[in-house]
């Protein structure tokens, strides 16, 4: 159903313009003005920017979709080098690091979704540095390094996914494809028709064609364009499976690894 979505939302606008073409003939008895083989050349001029456009946002589109998964990755990267220094730790205390990891990737899951604002992912990603600076004393030199380097990967993936959903794919090339997609509905508006079969049949055709694709255009432009608490991935958004399913296994780990007193038996802190 989710792959109708935006030509569901397309319909009524189609609709409309097959109301105006009745209005045209049964209210104002206007039969047109220009022939409907006529406006041929506007036609291959909306195919040609049409298709440019859709190529653009394309090349874009495929690059956002390798970004939450990238995302989840650099996390559970940076999730493997912590486990290691919290195994070999000898004196230092790496008490605090799971739940300091756990608030920054509930963090970055927040805001990809829209729920929490950027200022406050960037300051999850800047508070969790003072947990990289204390590797040091727990594991080395060497995993610090590592952690740091992923710690900036995944602000640089940040940063890229800020100035997708930011940025539009030229302006210009929006302002010209409205202009000739408007232009060619009027167009259609005010041709003549063999008979009235052709007439309806061809004004819908068309209309939901272009409006469909000028939609789909600015829908792919858009890929993390997801609404508040966000559930599921839409028609077109990139669909961010790979970060969610990262934070529900670490949720799941974190509770299996909590220590757990069954009833009736005295932990052995207790007895002491």
């Amino acid at each position: 159903m989710i792959k109708w979505k935006l030509l569901i939302k397309t319909l009524p606008l189609a609709a409309a313009m097959v109301a105006i073409a009745l209005t045209r003939d049964w209210v104002f008895h206007f039969n047109g003005i220009i022939d409907f083989s006529d406006v041929a050349p506007p036609f291959s001029a909306v195919a040609l920017i049409v298709g440019f456009m859709l190529a653009g946002v394309l090349s874009d589109y495929k690059e956002s979709e390798k970004i939450p998964g990238e995302i989840a990755n650099t996390l559970e990267t940076i999730d493997d080098t912590m486990q290691v220094v919290i195994a070999i730790n000898k004196e230092a205390d790496v008490s605090g690091f799971r739940d300091a990891f756990g608030k920054l990737v509930a963090t970055v899951d927040d805001w990809f979704l829209r729920r929490v604002g950027k200022e406050r992912c960037y300051a999850a990603i800047n508070d969790f540095r003072s947990v990289v600076t204390t590797m040091h004393d727990a594991g080395g030199v060497n995993y610090t390094i590592r952690c740091l380097g992923e710690t900036n990967n995944l602000r640089r993936l940040v940063t890229r996914v800020d100035v997708i959903s930011e940025t539009s794919f030229m302006p210009v090339g929006y302002a010209l494809l409205d202009l000739l997609v408007g232009s060619t509905l009027v167009l259609l508006l005010i041709s003549r028709f063999k008979n009235p079969i052709a007439e309806y049949s061809l004004i819908t055709l068309f209309s939901l064609i272009y409006l469909y694709l000028v939609r789909l255009i600015r829908e792919v432009d858009s890929p993390f364009a997801y609404a508040s608490r966000y559930e599921s991935a839409g028609a077109v958004a990139v669909d961010p499976y790979p970060l969610r399913e990262y934070r529900a296994r670490l949720e799941n780990e974190t509770t299996e690894k909590e220590p757990t007193t069954p009833h009736g038996v005295i932990a052995i802190g207790a007895a002491n």
